[in-house]
C-alpha cells in the first residue's frame, strides 16, 4: 500500500497543468504566429474534410459545447499540441479564409460563406465570443507524460495505428530519419502518394517501410520475432542513436532504394501477374529486395544494372517456380521464417543470375 502511495503521489507531482479559455482569434493568432505546432511527429497525418471542420464552426455558432484541447507548452510562449489538431486547424482555416461553410445542418443559410463574407455582428462574435478550453501541460512536467497523455487520449476513440503510436513512444534521431527518409521520390511514386490526403500517406506507410529496412535488414538471419514486435525492439534499441549512426542508416536506405530503382526499375517490389506486373508495391518484396541489395558488392550491383532485363526474367520465375519463396511474401509473412527465406533465397538470385 506504500508504494502505491509514493506512485500516486509522484503521478501528482510530475504532471503540472493550466486551464485556460482562448477565444477562436487568439487561437488563429498563435497558430499564425507559429507559437503552436500544429503538427508534431506524432500527431496523425489526417485531415479532417470541409464538411467536418464546418460542423465545428456551427456548433461555435450554435453555441455548442466542443471538447477541449491539450497543449504541452514547450518553451515559454510555444506549444505542442496534444490533442486537438483537427480542431485548431478548422478554426485557423475559417479564420483565415481559407475554409468555405458546407453541408451545415442547423444554419444552413450560411452555406458557401467564407469567415470574411458573415455579416459583421457573426465576424465580432466568432472572433471574440466563443471560447476554446484549452488544458496545458506546464514546462515543468514530466517531458515523458505528454507522450502518455497523447496515447490516452487517442486511444479512447478510433484506434492508433502501430507506427502512430511508435513515433510517440520513441520520439528522438532515429524517428526523426523515419520522417526524412520517408519523402524519398522513389518511394512516394511506389506508395501512389500523390499529395497528403494520399491513403498510405495518412496511414503512414512510408515511415513504416523504412523502419522495416532497417530492421529486416540488421537481423534478417537471426530474426526471433513478428516483424511488428522486432520494429518496436528497433526503435526502442536506436531511439537515441548518435549522428555517426543516423548517418550510416540514411546512407544504407539511400543506396539500397536507388539501387533497387537501377535494378528493377519501375517493377521494383512489385510481382509478376500473368506476362506483366502487378502495380502496387508489395511489402515482403520490398524487404527482399532491399536487403538482399545492400549485402551485395559494388561490383556485382553495377553487373546486375546492366543486365536489367536478365533480373526482371529470374525474379519472375523466383516468384512462379519457388514454392517457398511464393510463400514467404504472400503467407505469414511477418513471421521469422517467411522473412529469413525471401531474403535468402532473393539473395541467392542475385548473386548467381548471369550478367
Amino acid at each position: 500500500m506504500k508504494e502505491i502511495l509514493e506512485k500516486f503521489a509522484k503521478a501528482q507531482e510530475s504532471l503540472v497543468t493550466q486551464q485556460s479559455d482562448f477565444s477562436l482569434s487568439a487561437i488563429a493568432d498563435m497558430v499564425k504566429l507559429e507559437s503552436i505546432d500544429i503538427s508534431p511527429h506524432y500527431q496523425r497525418r489526417e485531415r479532417w474534410h470541409v464538411e467536418k471542420q464546418s460542423a465545428l464552426i456551427e456548433s461555435f455558432l450554435l453555441n455548442i459545447p466542443v471538447p477541449p484541447v491539450y497543449f504541452s507548452e514547450d518553451e515559454y510562449g510555444t506549444y505542442t499540441v496534444i490533442d486537438g489538431k483537427q480542431r485548431i486547424t478548422a478554426i485557423y482555416d475559417f479564420l483565415t479564409g481559407n475554409l468555405r461553410l458546407k453541408d451545415l445542418k442547423q444554419v444552413p443559410e450560411l452555406n458557401g460563406f467564407t469567415f470574411e463574407e458573415l455579416p459583421s455582428q457573426l465576424k465580432r462574435a466568432l472572433s471574440i465570443r466563443p471560447f476554446m478550453r484549452v488544458i496545458t501541460l506546464l514546462k515543468q512536467s514530466n517531458p515523458e507524460l505528454k507522450y502518455e497523455v497523447f496515447l490516452r487520449l487517442n486511444t479512447g476513440g478510433e484506434q492508433l495505428k502501430a507506427q502512430e503510436i511508435r513515433n510517440v513512444a520513441y520520439a528522438g534521431p532515429l524517428n526523426d530519419l523515419l520522417f526524412e527518409l520517408s519523402d524519398n521520390k522513389f518511394l512516394k511514386k511506389k506508395l501512389k502518394i500523390t499529395s497528403i490526403k494520399s491513403t498510405s500517406y495518412r496511414n503512414m506507410d512510408d515511415l513504416e517501410l523504412v523502419l522495416r529496412f532497417f530492421t529486416i535488414r540488421s537481423r534478417w538471419e537471426n530474426f526471433g520475432k513478428k516483424i511488428s514486435v522486432a520494429m518496436d525492439n528497433f526503435m526502442s534499441e536506436n531511439q537515441f542513436i548518435e549522428f555517426n549512426k543516423v548517418q550510416e542508416l540514411r546512407e544504407s536506405f539511400n543506396y539500397s532504394i536507388q539501387r533497387c530503382q537501377r535494378i528493377w526499375g519501375e517493377h521494383s517490389f512489385q510481382k509478376p501477374l500473368n506476362s506483366g506486373w502487378r502495380e502496387q508495391l508489395i511489402a515482403p518484396l520490398f524487404d527482399a529486395q532491399m536487403v538482399a541489395v545492400s549485402l551485395l558488392s559494388q561490383e556485382r550491383i553495377s553487373g546486375l544494372e546492366r543486365a536489367q532485363a536478365a533480373v526482371l526474367n529470374a525474379t519472375r520465375a523466383l516468384y512462379e517456380n519457388d514454392a517457398e519463396f511464393h510463400k514467404s511474401v504472400s503467407q505469414s509473412t511477418g513471421d521469422s521464417l517467411a522473412i529469413r527465406n525471401r531474403v535468402s533465397k532473393l539473395l541467392n538470385m542475385l548473386e548467381t543470375v548471369e550478367v
